[in-house]
């Protein structure tokens, strides 16, 4: 197993309320969470760490990223969790949310006693988000298939900005954000929209849903499919974009889930 960057922050209070488990999304690593959620929830009594998958950010490279599995992925996870103590919350922004379902399909863990999707992609699949990057960006999306890469998509700041955040998500905040961004594997892109889909059938733990209402890779209605598909009222953050957890109003969220986790 490779070694893997994980992030860590203790609560000041002792004992805490419980370990909680921040997964990122494609492109992204453990940095993502480092301004907001990682303190967050630890000054609010978390034992809080954030992980970086495989290949990504501070974790070992091992072989090429671009044929990455979320099988693969899904073993990062399963890695992480062994030490912690429970009881643990996984939370996992948009690829991180699709590693999360997979893992709870496949590993039911009693130690995992919740677990927060923050625009995931959908256990029904995500094939929507082809036409909708083929009318907004065509020679960006024709470049990515043809280098098997998703560079052209994100390394373009106005496209960035199109597929990730808001309107008004500061230019010299995205600047930075972009510079850390990376490649994302491929194939990982294909599991996601269709080729490697989780049972939501075989998942027990408690989730949250929560998505937002102008989110472009995952959009309201994809996240609301997945919420009735676990039977769940999903939270829905009206002028929200993908990257809900750098946005302004992400405390809000962090309480919402914090309050989630709780009950």
């Amino acid at each position: 197993m490779p070694a893997l960057e994980l992030l860590h922050e203790m609560p000041e209070q002792k004992p805490s309320r419980g370990t909680v488990l921040l997964i990122h999304g494609a492109c992204m690593g453990a940095w993502c969470w480092k301004d907001n959620f990682l303190p967050w929830f630890s000054q609010h009594g978390y034992d809080t760490y954030a992980i970086s998958l495989r290949n990504h950010a501070g974790s070992e490279r091992q072989g090429s990223l671009r044929f990455k599995s979320i099988y693969e992925y899904v073993d990062d996870l399963r890695q992480s969790l062994k030490p912690l103590d429970g009881p643990v919350y996984l939370i996992g922004h948009s690829m991180g949310g699709f590693i999360i379902q997979h893992y709870l399909s496949h590993s039911p863990d009693p130690k995992v006693r919740k677990a927060v999707l923050l625009c995931s992609p959908p256990a029904q699949g995500n094939l929507a988000i082809i036409p909708r990057l083929l009318r907004t960006m065509p020679l960006a999306f024709l470049k990515a298939n043809l280098h098997l890469s998703w560079k052209p998509v994100f390394r373009n700041p106005a496209n960035a900005r199109t597929v990730m955040f808001s309107p008004a998500f500061p230019e010299e905040r995205l600047a930075r954000v972009v510079s850390q961004m990376q490649d994302e594997s491929f194939l990982a892109f294909l599991e996601m929209i269709a080729l490697s889909l989780p049972d939501h059938r075989k998942i027990q733990t408690p989730l949250m849903v929560a998505g937002g209402g102008k989110d472009f890779l995952v959009p309201e209605t994809g996240t609301r499919k997945m919420a009735a598909l676990y039977g769940v009222e999903p939270l829905i953050i009206p002028e929200g974009s993908h990257n809900l957890m750098m946005e302004t109003g992400w405390e809000n969220l962090a309480s919402a889930i914090d309050a989630f986790l709780q009950r």
